[in-house]
């Protein structure tokens, strides 16, 4: 990914407001906000072109400094809320938060699983069960991904805890350092599946025998 300071986001003012936004998207128009600390919030729109072309080329919680009305002083942000349609997945309207890049904030970061481990080999699976991490950073210290590393889970039962996370300097979890983020569950043994079965069918077979007998007396 390139640098944030390298990508500037072009916004406007935006005066069109409520149900009106309708005709701003129709003309490939994204509404939006900004606000922050000691700042009223400020109506905005920009291009879905320009949208793409900035985060296309930034990640996710990167401080995006961002020009308001062709402005040569532009207000550092963070992306804080994604609005989609739910079909089209469209972007129907964005968030920004400006930042104090002196100050600690509270964000959000993808967990992704990485390695494989010995209890895959003998069949068993990994299943993730928790997927962000809230984190507490600096603003440009931010990660939007930390890996999970399952090629520790050897036995079947053993799970990888916030806890056992690798965090990058200068970078603290929020989230309950017990939880669990993956874990590997044992394999069904299709023998005990075939003997309920078995057991099933035995039993209904018995039954049946049973109310035949009653009919013939």
């Amino acid at each position: 990914m390139s640098d944030a300071a390298e990508v500037i986001l072009q916004v406007e003012t935006r005066s069109v407001l409520g149900k009106r936004v309708k005709q701003l998207r129709r003309e490939g128009l994204v509404p939006g906000n900004v606000y922050g600390r000691g700042r009223e919030s400020t109506s905005i729109q920009t291009s879905d072109t320009e949208v793409r072309r900035v985060f296309s080329a930034v990640d996710r919680n990167a401080v995006v400094p961002i020009s308001i009305d062709g402005a040569s002083d532009t207000i550092p942000v963070v992306l804080r809320e994604v609005q989609r349609h739910p079909v089209s997945r469209r972007i129907l309207h964005l968030d920004f938060y400006e930042v104090d890049l002196e100050r600690r904030i509270h964000s959000e970061a993808r967990l992704v699983l990485v390695g494989s481990s010995e209890a895959e080999a003998q069949g068993g699976t990994v299943v993730q069960s928790l997927e962000h991490l809230m984190l507490e950073a600096l603003p440009t210290e931010m990660p939007s991904i930390i890996e999970v590393n399952v090629s520790g889970l050897d036995d079947f039962g053993q799970s990888v805890l916030v806890r056992d996370l690798t965090l990058p300097d200068g970078v603290e979890s929020l989230t309950d350092e017990a939880v669990a983020v993956a874990t590997v569950l044992a394999p069904r043994v299709a023998e005990e599946d075939e003997v309920e079965e078995e057991e099933l069918v035995e039993g209904e077979e018995g039954e049946v025998e049973e109310e035949e007998g009653e009919v013939e007396e």
